[in-house]
């Protein structure tokens, strides 16, 4: 019994320590720090379209209007222009779609909506097939079975055989 409180209290201090580790790691990581302007010209051209790969960032992608605009991000936040302002730029020159995470505000933000209601509706779909059946429903009587038997029966017999249709 002795030994079993102090395997609970080694795991209790393994568990508390493990916390205390993950705390300490996601505060250094949240950390505010400043960002080098060229860091600022990465983390801003990692967003914005290339106009002429279209599925590259401006960053990434080796194509002269890329290396224009990322000169024009480095220039501006050279100016020291905000994020926000540099966007608008590009989003008055090109439209929304050259950022390559679109406002949800905006009607592309309906590219992201429409999965997620799909999604809804289809798992509603789903539960409401799963459901079990309503507590009215009832098996029928001897009686009605018969009739429905009967019933078939005399359908069957109206049948053609499909050589004469």
């Amino acid at each position: 019994m002795i030994e079993r409180a102090r395997g609970w209290k080694s795991a209790r201090v393994a568990l508390v320590l493990a916390l205390v580790a993950l705390a300490l790691a996601v505060g250094w990581s949240a950390r505010p720090r400043t960002e080098t302007p060229a860091e600022r010209v990465d983390r801003i051209t990692s967003e914005l379209r290339c106009v002429v790969c279209q599925g590259l960032s401006v960053r990434d992608s080796p194509s002269e209007s890329a290396r224009q605009m990322r000169d024009i991000v480095a220039q501006r936040v050279a100016e020291g222009r905000s994020d926000d302002e540099i966007r608008d730029e590009f989003r008055a020159s090109y439209g929304d779609w050259v950022v390559l995470a679109p406002p949800l505000a905006s009607w592309s933000g309906l590219v992201w909506l429409v999965p997620l209601a799909a999604l809804l509706v289809g798992a509603f779909v789903a539960l409401g097939r799963f459901r079990p059946p309503a507590a009215g429903a009832r098996e029928p009587s001897a009686a009605e079975l018969a009739q429905l038997r009967e019933r078939a029966r005399r359908e069957e017999s109206l049948d053609l055989p499909l050589d004469a249709r």
